[in-house]
């Protein structure tokens, strides 16, 4: 049998690799995502979830930036990850309602030109008083992905997470949107 040596690793190569290493995992941007919640709602009694269907009326943003393939992906990767979790999809009696909004320029006729709109979303019917300082989707950068869980049994809105400035909405990237919705729900359950 012939065998080869094979020195064992220098400090200097396992240097040499982790650096490589490191380098390669910077080439993908870091999404910096942030949540807040209801410090009062007890986030083991929730099981399952309904994602909310998005609304487009009342808002100044542009319809053409109405992307429904952009919905179906956030709708298929905000339950994918939540499925990761542990929660199960219950169209009929979700123990959590799931809604999210992107925040997108609005339209080029309209008199609010400076400032930014929700296109996608639930409309903010639920309320969210243990959120005194909640911002309203327009106070978001245009791009942002915010995503939020209601308890339907008081529509009392019970957690918030979004990563600013990530999604176009004209650009249906998958990957990016995965990784947007990954980074934010990462933050979910909170207290882990």
């Amino acid at each position: 049998m012939n065998h080869r040596y094979t020195p064992p690793p220098t400090a200097l190569g396992i240097l040499l690799l982790f650096l490589i290493l490191f380098g390669l995992s910077s080439c993908l941007p870091s999404i910096m995502a942030t949540s807040d919640f209801d410090r009062g709602a007890n986030f083991q009694t929730y099981r399952t979830f309904s994602i909310i269907e998005p609304e487009a009326a009342g808002t100044n943003a542009n319809p053409t930036a109405y992307e429904p393939l952009l919905d179906r992906r956030v709708r298929d990767a905000v339950a994918a990850e939540l499925v990761k979790k542990g929660l199960s999809p219950d169209a009929e009696s979700p123990d959590l309602l799931v809604a999210y909004d992107v925040a997108v320029a609005p339209a080029p006729n309209s008199p609010d030109t400076g400032s930014y709109s929700a296109w996608y979303g639930y409309r903010y019917t639920y309320r969210s008083t243990a959120f005194p300082s909640i911002r309203t989707i327009d106070a978001y950068p245009v791009g942002t992905l915010v995503i939020d869980l209601i308890d339907p049994g008081t529509n009392e809105l019970v957690w918030r997470g979004a990563a600013e400035g990530e999604i176009d909405a004209g650009l249906t990237e998958e990957s990016k949107i995965r990784r947007s919705i990954a980074a934010i729900l990462a933050q979910y359950p909170p207290g882990r």
